[in-house]
């Protein structure tokens, strides 16, 4: 389900991707829905990257990342977790992989 990385894409490209995945899952935030899109765009697989380039504390990212890890959203798997810098390595689950088909199907 996920892109190759690309050289560039549109914020406006971007937020119209987190938008389309909120309308799929309405209980997403706008972070979570982010995290995702950022997966699917291949530009951020980790906690760390995914802060920095969008310019989001962290801890923010951190809280969002384990929110979508658990149940009810189910929609990412922790891949790996440095217990140094907390950067946190996550990948699709199943269910996350249909709410990427389903809000991109619409687009």
């Amino acid at each position: 389900m996920t892109r190759e990385p690309q050289a560039e894409i549109s914020e406006e490209a971007f937020l119209d991707a987190v938008a389309a995945i909120r309308f799929v899952n309405v209980d997403l935030s706008p972070i979570g829905a982010a995290i995702l899109a950022a997966l699917h765009f291949a530009i951020a697989d980790d906690s760390r990257s995914f802060s920095r380039k969008l310019g989001i504390e962290h801890a923010l990212v951190l809280r969002e990342v384990t929110a979508l890890s658990n149940v009810p959203l189910d929609l990412l798997s922790i891949v790996s977790r440095s217990e140094r810098t907390q950067r946190t390595r996550y990948s699709l689950t199943d269910e996350g992989k249909r709410v990427l088909a389903r809000a991109f199907a619409q687009s």
